[in-house]
Formats: C-alpha cells, structure tokens, sequence
C-alpha cells in the first residue's frame, strides 16, 4: 500500500507539471516535451491504475493471510480444547473402570457371603440333605475334635450343636459322638443319657451297634450289671452280624442274667 501511494504522488506531481504548459500548447502547437511529458502522464496514468489493482489484490492477500493466521489461532485453540478433553475422557474411564472393579468386587463378596448361607448338599449315612453352612460347619469342627480324642474339647462343641441345631441330620451323629466322648471322660451317667437318647430317637441310625456297645458299659460302670446285660442281649438280638457282635458276647458272658419276668 505504501508503494501505491507513492505512485499517487508522482502522478499528482507530473499532472501539476502539465497544467501550465497547457496553455502555451493551445496556442503555439505542442512542443516535442509536451508530447512527452503527455505520454508519460499516459504511462502514469496507467501505472497507477496497475498500482491500484495491485493494491487491491495485496489488501486482498492480506485479509486471506489474516483469515488464515485467525483460523490457525481457532485450530490451536481447538487442538487444545480437543486434547482437555481426551483428557477428561480419560479420567472420568479411568473412573468408570474402578467404579465397575468395585462393584464386581462388592457382588463376588454378596454373591460369597450369600453362598454360605444357602442350604448345601452333604450326604449323611447314605442319604443326600441339605444342610446350612454353618451347620455344616460346626458340627465338622465338633466331630473333628472327636476323631482327634479331643473329647473334653469335644463334649462341649457337640453339646453346643445339639443345642443349637435341635432338628439337624447330624443329630445322630452327634449324640453318639457326645456320649462316646462323655464315656471316655468318665462321665459314665452323662454318656448312658445322651445314648439311650440315641436310641430312643434314632434307633435305625448305622452307629447304634457301638452306641450299644459303649451303653452297655457305661451301665457297668455305673454297677447296672442287669440293664448292660439288657443292652447287650439287644445288640445280639438287632444287630447279630455286626463288628462288634463278637465282643459283646464276650462281655455278656460276665454278666448275671436278666431276672425272670422282666
């Protein structure tokens, strides 16, 4: 644009040097610099009119490179926007996963916890039932004291189950592990109750040939000679083939007879 108003001036310049010469040309003819100075006037006249174009496509360029450097400005301004962004969907994934780790973590853990709660199936004596697991669980932990010889440990644990689980399928099981433990502590009167419960409630249970056996000498041991000869006289008569119908014979040998009528 500074080029442009350069040429302006020269031209205004060589048109003020033509002004006073128009005259004298008017009334002399023109003169060889009239001509001259007329065609270079042309020349400028047209030049000028070059200057303009060319300043109007260079106002042109301008405003496009002006457009271009805004635009530039508005892509970085985007690019940077666009990376925040990313950015912020990065967190709030990052988010997302651990709130659905936590929450896959939380339903294992109901999922667990509801687990040990539900009924299983154990097979007792033969027969498939279903059991709670804490059921489960605290009569495993009272007999396994009873299969270690445990038994004051035992006596308590299966006491308490008994307890606490009055209608369970381990029941049988648990009274004779009771009343076996009991015999071994020498608690001789505690163990004939808790086996004649035995037999009493559970008279099909596969222990009952020990759980006679054992009664029978606890009632000797509590000098009940007669009702050990009647239990043993039972083993025999339910129970013939059984493990230990052998040795029950042998210990019914030792005592007196029943006594007749009874």
């Amino acid at each position: 644009m500074r080029l442009a108003q350069s040429v302006v001036a020269i031209a205004l310049g060589g048109a003020a040097l033509l002004s006073p010469l128009s005259v004298p040309a008017q009334l002399f003819g023109e003169s060889q610099e009239t001509r001259a100075l007329r065609a270079q006037a042309a020349q400028m006249s047209e030049l000028q009119a070059r200057i303009d174009t060319l300043g109007t496509r260079i106002d042109r360029i301008e405003a496009t490179v002006r457009g271009q450097l805004e635009l530039q400005l508005r892509v970085d301004q985007l690019m940077q926007e666009l990376a925040r962004l990313r950015g912020s969907l990065e967190e709030q994934a990052n988010e997302l996963a651990n709130t659905q780790r936590k929450q896959i973590e939380i339903q294992n853990s109901i999922e667990a916890r509801l687990q040990r709660l539900e009924p299983v199936a154990v097979e007792i004596n033969g027969r498939s039932v279903k059991v709670d697991p804490s059921e489960r669980r605290r009569f495993e932990a009272a007999s396994a004291l009873f299969t270690a010889k445990e038994y004051r440990s035992a006596q308590v644990a299966l006491a308490g189950f008994i307890t606490d689980f009055a209608d369970s399928p381990y029941l049988a099981q648990a009274f004779f592990e009771l009343g076996v433990s009991q015999y071994f502590l020498k608690d001789f009167k505690s163990s004939s109750e808790n086996l004649m419960t035995l037999l009493a409630r559970f008279p099909e249970s596969p222990k009952m040939p020990e759980a006679l056996l054992t009664l029978a000498s606890a009632q000797t041991e509590l000098n009940d000679r007669r009702a050990a000869r009647r239990t043993l006289e039972l083993l025999l008569s339910r129970f013939p083939d059984s493990a230990v119908s052998g040795l029950a014979r042998e210990r019914l040998q030792g005592l007196p007879p029943a006594p007749t009528g009874r």
